[in-house]
């Protein structure tokens, strides 16, 4: 059995619990042979990175956390056999006496996961609390303090992972050649965009919410979505791959005259003013 983690983007609200516990572990910590302490200032093990879509009044914000994936296929460990080793439960971890002095060690990741402690003139890395795990721990300290687990530990054995992996449509942040241990849930929330706008009619010269028209969305002459506006006449259409092309939007309210009109989706996301039915 193994250690794998699963980021759901779609729970994390960006509450950074998880970046204080990894330095309330391991600032002023020296966790030797695993690890030695974390710089005071400038490392960062762990780290949600912000990502917005959209632009006012549709925005949408997520947050990416992005830490060592403990690759089955580490680049790192290629890079550097004699320092890198990867455990029997998966975790991928640097000899703390090896990395001494040896700066290079921070370019052999190319996802830029190895970071250089400058008090200690050492290269480290999340060790997924090793020191922890090996005592009785269930979990790293990321994982323990997340308030709405949008990290969790999964221990299983790799093939079930890849099967979990396939059935949930996890992610990695890298493809699969370095067989990452961490991988994400909705990572469509920052690579895909989404189409949304807002339909209204004029009643007694007062402008109207068209509450529950219908929107249909058109691509390569098919329609492959339908949506119900919500009660302010809000819609949108979400996970469209960046420069996909030409879509129509067919609009259509009780009495009202449809209304047809197109959106090109390119590198962002499409907000379209009030369509008014008339």
């Amino acid at each position: 059995m193994s250690l794998h983690i699963v980021v759901d983007i779609a729970k994390c609200v960006g509450c950074f619990n998880c970046l204080m516990a990894c330095r309330d572990e391991h600032v002023g910590n020296s966790w030797l042979p695993y690890t030695d302490a974390q710089d005071k200032h400038d490392q960062k093990w762990i780290n949600p990175v912000k990502y917005e879509r959209g632009v006012a009044p549709y925005t949408e914000m997520c947050f990416v956390t992005q830490f060592c994936r403990h690759c089955n296929n580490a680049p790192c460990e290629k890079a550097a056999p004699d320092i890198v080793s990867r455990r029997p439960d998966g975790i991928v971890l640097l000899d703390a006496y090896k990395a001494q002095g040896d700066k290079t060690l921070v370019g052999a990741c190319p996802y830029g996961n190895i970071s250089w402690n400058s008090e200690l003139e050492t290269a480290q890395k999340c060790t997924m609390c090793a020191h922890l795990i090996d005592v009785g721990w269930k979990e790293p300290r990321c994982v323990q303090s997340c308030p709405l687990r949008a990290l969790s530990i999964v221990e299983c054995d790799d093939n079930e992972f890849e099967k979990m992996a396939q059935e949930q449509d996890l992610q990695s942040l890298s493809g699969p050649e370095s067989a990452p241990r961490v991988l994400y849930r909705n990572l469509y929330k920052r690579d895909t965009v989404f189409i949304a706008g807002a339909l209204a009619y004029i009643d007694n010269g007062i402008e109207m919410a068209a509450k529950d028209s219908v929107v249909k969305l058109v691509h390569n002459g098919s329609v492959i979505a339908e949506i119900v506006a919500d009660f302010f006449g809000e819609f949108k259409f979400d996970r469209l791959p960046k420069n996909s092309g030409t879509y129509e939007l067919l609009c259509s309210y009780g009495k009202y005259e449809p209304i047809t009109c197109e959106a090109k989706v390119g590198e962002a996301c499409i907000c379209l003013d009030v369509i008014m039915f008339k």
